[in-house]
């Protein structure tokens, strides 16, 4: 009974570190409190830029998975890299058209919105593509 409460009690946390680990592999940078700019690493699709968005609203911000994110500038140029591309993401809505997201899953649009839990869902996704 107590190896059950004690893996039960773990579980949280064994829970976090895995979530924290997922993250190291994206090059996020801060622009200000409520915007971020994730760098297009080797092989990045639509997924992969959403899963790093959560990852640094859930894990930097400390930010509920409740959280709406929104792409502030779609896929181009990077601000923070030099030579690189980027999608520049917010948590301010206000600050974005209202678009309709559809069922398509992009980075290309203005106004695009997940919730982080959303979005948390493509780290799935994107690892059982790369281990396939």
């Amino acid at each position: 009974m107590r190896y059950i409460l004690l893996v039960l009690a773990m579980s949280p946390a064994m829970g976090l570190a895995a979530t924290v680990g997922e993250e190291k592999r994206f090059q996020i940078n801060a622009l200000n409190a409520s915007d971020f700019e994730v760098i297009q690493g080797q092989n990045m699709a639509a997924a992969e830029f959403w899963c790093a968005a959560a990852s640094y609203i859930e894990n930097r911000q400390g930010l509920p998975e409740t959280t709406r994110i929104y792409v502030r500038s779609p896929r181009g140029a990077a601000r923070t890299a030099s030579g690189r591309k980027g999608v520049v993401f917010t948590t301010n809505g206000t600050s974005v058209p209202k678009v309709e997201n559809g069922l398509t899953l992009k980075v290309d649009a203005v106004g695009l919105s997940r919730t982080s839990a959303v979005a948390r869902r493509y780290c799935r996704d994107a690892f059982t593509r790369s281990t396939k």
